[in-house]
């Protein structure tokens, strides 16, 4: 079901299949800014991550002596939300343990989103928390792509991504399993801020990388619209599109990152929130869109 909030400026439209964001459009001249979805690049708009973020090798992990699969960026994306609170400008859906959960992950848990729509931001609060008795392993990331151009101005190389502040990130160098090398290399910018956006960026994968400032907007110098997404404390961003040249890009501020090489016990993948029960982790993500 998809579930509507709107003010005066943006109307944006939530599914609870995976509390994903499918859609927000500008009221003044019909902007569309999310990512359709076209399965011809990526059938996605906008999914969390929960309870890991990218891969696991050959895609399994094991606990307590038990090995156990888990499909790249967790279950979350793919299990139907219960919209607890739903308003005209916030919502708020939630995620608990079912029979399919617990095949793959045997821990209790509760997942809250909450999305708040203010002016021209909508703030995003992902909550998990601990609802077992023993120590839970999670992570949470997110992933909505955007339209480019934005507003069908441009092309995509007229498009970049700009820091809020002047960086010298470092780039996650992943293995041929795209796992997580372990290895960090220098990342220079332009100007310590800006990133073009080219195809060729995506033609292996994506560029992942830490040591950023917490905040950066996708714009361009031929058109008005941009969308600057805030992700403070978040560790890694990454940005994704599809190798056939997809008209989008993602931005993903992820709490997490891909597992090491070989099959390892939960509890030694890092960095994942290791939580006490009864304990919580809350994390916000912020999109500004003008």
């Amino acid at each position: 079901m998809i579930y509507t909030l709107e003010n005066e400026f943006l109307t944006v439209k939530i599914s609870d299949l995976g509390a994903e964001m499918k859609s927000v459009v500008a009221k003044a001249d019909g902007c569309e800014y999310l990512w359709q979805g076209d399965p011809t690049y990526w059938r996605g708009t906008a999914p969390w991550m929960f309870p890991i973020c990218s891969n696991l090798f050959e895609g399994k992990y094991t606990y307590c002596g038990k090995e156990y699969a888990m499909p790249q960026h967790g279950f979350a994306r793919n299990q139907v939300f219960v919209p607890e609170v739903v308003g005209d400008t916030a919502a708020t859906f939630a995620l608990y343990p079912n029979a399919q959960t617990r095949e793959i992950y045997p821990f209790e848990f509760a997942l809250f989103v909450k999305y708040e729509l203010k002016g021209r931001v909508l703030t995003c609060e992902l909550l998990v928390q601990n609802k077992g008795d023993a120590v839970m392993y999670a992570t949470l990331g997110g992933h909505p792509g955007f339209n480019v151009p934005l507003g069908g101005s441009g092309e995509y190389t007229d498009y970049y991504l700009e820091f809020s502040e002047p960086c010298s990130p470092d780039y996650v160098v992943f293995t041929e399993e795209f796992c997580d090398s372990g290895k960090r290399l220098p990342y220079p910018l332009e100007g310590s801020t800006k990133l073009p956006l080219s195809h060729d960026l995506f033609r292996v994968d994506g560029v992942f990388l830490s040591g950023t400032s917490g905040a950066v907007t996708l714009k361009s110098d031929v058109d008005a619209h941009s969308v600057t997404v805030t992700y403070g404390d978040a560790p890694y961003v990454g940005f994704w599109s599809s190798q056939n040249e997809g008209p989008y890009v993602c931005v993903e501020p992820w709490w997490g990152m891909a597992s090491q090489d070989g099959v390892l016990p939960i509890e030694e993948k890092c960095p994942m929130f290791r939580l006490l029960p009864g304990a919580e982790k809350q994390v916000e993500i912020s999109i500004a869109f003008a």
